[in-house]
């Protein structure tokens, strides 16, 4: 199974919820998930997670690695696969006043 950035994408659209893309995806982004594409990714959004954590032995992590060079293609691919670990395994902080402000003046203007 090779995983592309359209992939991660897709998997971030959806915020890693293959419930969101199964009742709202198009048909063109469904078929991209049809070999179990989506479980992989979340599968290894939460071994980076583990790998962050220092839960995982160092055989683990070289497993880990080893599949992602079978994965994907380059490099941007597994930056955005940690990207979206932190995103989306990570506990949400507190949020200052002015990164409040600032999150909610760059949604309304972009």
């Amino acid at each position: 199974m090779k995983l592309t950035k359209q992939h991660l994408g897709i998997f971030d659209t959806y915020e890693g919820k293959k419930s969101s893309l199964e009742n709202v995806g198009t048909l063109k982004e469904k078929e991209l998930f049809q070999n179990g594409e989506f479980e992989k990714i979340t599968e290894l959004v939460q071994t980076e997670y583990k790998i962050k954590k220092n839960e995982l032995s160092e055989s683990e992590i070289q497993n880990h690695k080893s599949e992602l060079n079978v994965i994907f293609d380059n490099n941007w691919n597994k930056k955005s696969l940690k990207y979206l670990s932190k995103k989306y395994c990570e506990p949400k902080k507190e949020q200052s006043t002015f990164d409040s402000i600032m999150s909610m003046l760059w949604a309304m203007f972009g």
